[in-house]
């Protein structure tokens, strides 16, 4: 008689991220429920707590809802956190992350973000738990920081991701080619970039969208790796807007926050298909669709 396989075996989540633009298969998606008080945990968030524009929950909700639909609708897996009241839950991409087949889980500085990770606990449960890699305390590391290109990953210095954290990514994964990059941050909204994925992306095959003034240090390598003329080059306003922090589904077809005309049309005269849906309001928490999602599998066309 055959052995029967174990529930573990059989219900296992795959991993597999090797860059941010294979075919996005199945994905992590935050949630807006009930978000609770504003939270003044960055320059851009700070800001529109002062001016009386910090979004609502309705609001929130209402655009991360038509995101999803739009991303099931393109043949993608979509999870979910576990609603935690009073905890805001959009920005999943910051709490973990996936490099190759595993699973990290983040160590974020502020401690009020560390209350999003139960949330996902449902989640991480599905994965093998050896390929779950829990990132030491020395080592402060976001999500956001953290761009995947084949066997290169960049990891950003900022105030959310510090050298040792870089430094563990560099150790864990030896046979990565791992490249800190220094981020302009600070506490005005106009200049400060809270993640490398603010300020950077790339797309399709050899493209990239970048904000030139977002490093302190020029990073040589990106612009070795990928050549001047394959860069979307945005402005401080259009950084602002979160430009360079839109989600590939796959090489040829991105989603772009529906207002970003001057992006859409440098897309589309490179082919790719753009897809829009609204985003507005969450991008006034200083994140967008990279932001709002956790890839966990991306497979090669």
């Amino acid at each position: 008689m055959q052995e029967k396989s174990s529930v573990s075996e059989i219900d296992l989540t795959p991993l597999n991220i090797q860059d941010e633009t294979s075919t996005l298969k199945k994905v992590i998606v935050g949630i807006a429920e009930n978000t609770g008080e504003p939270l003044d945990i960055n320059p851009m968030s700070r800001w529109h707590i002062q001016q009386g524009t910090y979004p609502t929950d309705d609001l929130l909700k209402v655009e991360v809802e038509k995101f999803e639909r739009l991303l099931v609708a393109n043949g993608v897996e979509v999870l979910r956190p576990q609603n935690i009241d009073g905890v805001e839950q959009i920005f999943c991409r910051d709490i973990g992350f996936v490099i190759e087949d595993y699973f990290l889980i983040a160590n974020m500085k502020a401690e009020v973000r560390k209350k999003e990770l139960p949330g996902i606990q449902h989640i991480i449960e599905t994965f093998d738990p050896e390929k779950v890699i829990h990132i030491p305390k020395e080592a402060i590391i976001e999500g956001g920081d953290v761009v995947l290109w084949n066997e290169y990953i960049f990891v950003g210095q900022s105030d959310r991701t510090n050298y040792a954290g870089y430094k563990f990514i560099k150790e864990t994964f030896p046979n990565k080619l791992v490249y800190p990059v220094q981020l302009n941050f600070g506490d005005d909204p106009e200049d400060n970039v809270l993640h490398l994925d603010c300020a950077f992306q790339p797309i399709g095959e050899n493209l990239a969208i970048i904000y030139e003034d977002g490093f302190t240090t020029w990073p040589n390598i990106i612009f070795e790796l990928f050549g001047a003329d394959n860069f979307i080059r945005v402005s401080k306003s259009q950084k602002n807007r979160m430009f360079p922090n839109i989600l590939s589904l796959s090489k040829n077809t991105v989603i772009v926050e529906k207002s970003f005309n001057e992006l859409k049309f440098a897309l589309k005269s490179k082919g790719f298909n753009v897809l829009e849906v609204d985003f507005y309001e969450c991008s006034k928490l200083s994140g967008l669709f990279r932001c709002a999602t956790l890839p966990l599998e991306r497979v090669s066309s």
